[in-house]
């Protein structure tokens, strides 16, 4: 609903919030000019006012509270509930599968698409999508309390070995039927775009794995496909395992066995797949999963669905229902 009266919107800020509202407060309907659209403003839009909390932070790779101006953490102020919402932000870069270059564009109105799609499927983030006056394709996103998936892995504190008996099993629990879900993604002719493990959060209150963020569009339809084995390389080496740090630091490598360039990922030529060659307990048939994805393949993997039928075949588990 909206607050037409500045008291009684006051007042339901206030009543939902820790903060002191000083009036009159700022109300956004073209949602534009997002840089100017700051904590303790209001959005107004198709009918609905959400109090904006702040601008979201991006905490990745070491590099922690980088502000994301084009999202807002913000309180709706009809129900109370915490959303997320996504204003318009172009942006487009280009990377590398091998000789073959990506272009990846921010999309909005693709990222509107997939949430259509994904509707009541809990392996993807909720919401739905709303115009302001000018047209802009504005993003309302259930709020998920929780850590990305990067986030979890990053704080364990095990040696590997430990990991891999104790921890690994049940993260590879929820991880294969987000694996299976976006093979069903692509099944009905859409793709995420932008596969990273800080891109899987992990419900607070049930553990559940689900996906989020889809706005980039990439012109690769195996982009999502060679992604996904970034991913699993993290999972399974617990975090990010290099040539540099294997040369520069053999001691926490004590059983590492010689490696060449066709054991790097193809992704990333920095990083290695062949993770047997470092922990020689890890299975040969998992290692030659994770083999698909590195420069020494000769079978790469076609589709994400094979991807799950083989990991099944290591870990076990039923399909998703929701697949």
């Amino acid at each position: 609903m909206i607050f037409e009266d500045p008291q009684q919107l006051k007042e339901r800020i206030e009543s939902l919030t820790p903060r002191r509202v000083r009036e009159p407060v700022v109300i956004h309907e073209d949602t534009t000019a997002y840089m100017g659209i700051e904590g303790g403003h209001v959005l107004r839009l198709h009918g609905n006012d959400y109090f904006v909390l702040g601008d979201a932070q991006e905490g990745r790779f070491g590099i922690d509270d980088q502000p994301k101006f084009w999202v807002k953490y913000a309180i709706d102020l009809t129900t109370g509930a915490q959303k997320i919402i996504k204003l318009v932000f172009h942006e487009q870069f280009t990377t590398s599968v091998g000789l073959v270059r990506v272009r990846c564009t921010r999309n909005p109105h693709k990222e509107s698409a997939v949430l259509d799609l994904v509707q009541g499927h809990d392996r993807f983030m909720q919401g739905f999508t709303v115009l302001d006056p000018v047209g802009n394709p504005v993003r309302i996103i259930d709020f998920i309390r929780g850590k990305s998936l990067y986030s979890v892995l990053e704080a364990a504190d095990q040696p590997h070995e430990q990991y891999w008996q104790e921890t690994l099993p049940g993260v590879m629990k929820e991880l294969i039927p987000c694996i299976e879900a976006m093979a069903w993604l692509h099944s009905m002719g859409e793709h995420h775009g932008d596969i990273r493990n800080d891109h899987i959060l992990i419900d607070r209150d049930s553990g559940r794995f689900a996906w989020i963020d889809f706005d980039y569009e990439v012109n690769f339809s195996d982009y999502d496909v060679w992604s996904m084995g970034n991913v699993l390389t993290y999972v399974v080496g617990q975090g990010m395992h290099t040539f540099s740090n294997v040369q520069k630091n053999p001691a926490a490598y004590p059983h590492a066995s010689r490696l060449d360039e066709d054991d790097a990922l193809v992704l990333y030529k920095h990083r290695i797949a062949n993770l047997r060659k470092l922990f020689p307990y890890i299975p040969a048939e998992l290692n030659e999963i994770l083999m698909r994805f590195s420069f020494g393949t000769v079978e790469p993997y076609e589709d994400l669905e094979s991807q799950v039928r083989d990991l099944r075949s290591v870990f076990g588990g039923p399909r998703d229902h929701n697949a």
